[in-house]
């Protein structure tokens, strides 16, 4: 009676690469279904979409977490009520899962554009920039802080490792009584600041396409409001930080003999962002198919043109293909999640159920005011982090949700109040995946490290309410 179940067992584990590769391809399908659907404007490819969307749900469950299956299933299950309560039919359902896809294809491309840094060595120009004459504690925060803030306006999450393991052998001989903490905190913080203005970031794609803003007009405010928050976090580490440390701050001299200078490798790490940056911009005036969908369409051809740039252009096929091979599989919590979450949003729509939403919230701002509405929308945010909603998702469903005509606010001050409340997620919220991140290289918990952020958490929720009000 137990060899059948052996032999059982046995080929499920001899398919279980098999499957892993063929959920990794229908993921490609899901991208490259979006991408074609949306740039060649062909309607009829969307039934497909939605169909491949439905069916990465159905084969990635299996492999996702418990969390990510204790979140997709109240999306499913509350969708799958709005639709059928309203009297929509299963056409119309089926295709409703494809909500998110556009966010799922930048998640995917993305990362690419860390292969030129990877390929160039410039991590280690940064380190050695590191090992310069650093005249105290002050000035390796301020200096770690700015080039976290460079490397995030276009490489992402993947600037977070690169920074990290950059500066370890640095701080090990610097007079700081934390240096996780430090190291931690300075990345992270310097990280996300980017996230507010950055077109690359998924959360202004998502606010400038549910809310019909421009991006042009949102820069400039958003800018100089992380440029403030970057140096707020200098003075908050200078009064609560070294202040407290009890090893003097002296020069450190950790200059190595023979090593060129990287001051050419960071300004073509500058003159990159750059670049990016105003391709991404001018296609997007000139294509008008969404912030998102240029960016996912830019970063491979960047990437490629970057590795060729520097000599490096058959390695980055090389390198692109063992990403990827990597990292496809290890997706199906953020398939799950974010389809089933698009899903939701889509069935509000569909169903006029966000009409009810926005009822719900126009009660709220009438009793609170228009001021402190939006003041409390970032720390909403934050409570719903630490029940495990990931800040992007929060900010979809309450773009699907809020009409800001309805509620007598214009968009542009609900766009940044919804960007820097997403923002404060990413900083400070345990579930938002950037301290999960974290918490992977340097084994401290996220909640620790949430604990950690809390001061430059509350620096930045006042620069950002004094941002509403002047808005």
């Amino acid at each position: 009676m137990t060899a059948p179940v052996s032999t059982s067992a046995e080929a499920l584990i001899k398919s279980y690469p098999t499957l892993t590769r063929l959920r990794a391809w229908l993921y490609v399908g899901v991208v490259l279904c979006y991408l074609i659907a949306t740039v060649g404007h062909l309607a009829v490819l969307l039934p497909l979409l939605s169909a491949l969307s439905l069916i990465a749900i159905v084969v990635s469950l299996p492999a996702s977490g418990w969390t990510t299956r204790l979140l997709a299933t109240p999306f499913l299950a509350g969708g799958t009520w709005m639709l059928f309560s309203h009297g929509i039919g299963w056409r119309d359902y089926l295709g409703a899962f494809d909500g998110m896809s556009y966010l799922l294809a930048l998640f995917v491309v993305l990362p690419l554009c860390s292969v030129p840094v990877k390929l160039g060595g410039y991590s280690y120009a940064i380190q050695t920039v590191l090992r310069r004459r650093v005249r105290g504690v002050f000035q390796l925060n301020c200096l770690v802080t700015t080039l976290s803030f460079v490397c995030g306006s276009f490489m992402s999450m993947a600037a977070v490792p690169i920074m990290m393991t950059s500066m370890e052998p640095v701080v090990r001989v610097y007079p700081i009584r934390h240096k996780k903490r430090f190291i931690a905190v300075s990345t992270v913080y310097g990280y996300v600041l980017p996230i507010l203005w950055t077109p690359v970031s998924g959360v202004v794609g998502v606010v400038t396409s549910t809310l019909h803003v421009d991006w042009f007009a949102l820069f400039p405010a958003l800018f100089a409001l992380s440029i403030a928050c970057l140096m707020a976090n200098w003075l908050i580490f200078y009064f609560i930080e070294l202040r407290n440390e009890t090893a003097p701050a002296d020069e450190v001299d950790l200059t190595q003999g023979g090593e060129a200078s990287p001051i050419r490798r960071i300004m073509e790490i500058v003159l990159a962002m750059v670049l990016l940056i105003v391709s991404i911009v001018l296609l997007e005036y000139w294509l008008h198919i969404g912030l998102i969908t240029v960016v996912t369409l830019v970063s491979i051809p960047f990437a490629l043109a970057w590795s060729a740039a520097i000599g490096k252009g058959r390695a980055f096929f090389i390198q692109t293909r063992l990403q990827m091979s990597a990292t496809l599989p290890r997706m199906a919590d953020q398939f799950v999640l974010f389809l089933s979450a698009g899903f939701f949003a889509r069935a509000m729509h569909m169903s006029s159920f966000d009409h009810t939403v926005n009822l719900m919230f126009l009660h709220l701002h009438d009793a609170l005011g228009t001021l402190l509405f939006l003041i409390l929308m970032p720390p909403m945010a934050l409570l719903a982090s630490f029940i495990g909603m990931h800040p992007l998702i929060v900010i979809a469903l309450l773009g699907e949700s809020l009409r800001p005509e309805v509620l007598g606010i214009s968009s542009m001050q609900l766009a940044v109040t919804m960007i820097g409340s997403a923002v404060l997620t990413y900083l400070a919220g345990p579930f938002s995946g950037t301290l999960g991140l974290v918490q992977s290289i340097n084994q401290v918990s996220t909640f620790r490290l949430s604990l950690w952020n809390a001061p430059y958490a509350l620096g930045y929720i006042l620069l950002l309410a004094l941002a509403i009000m002047l808005l």
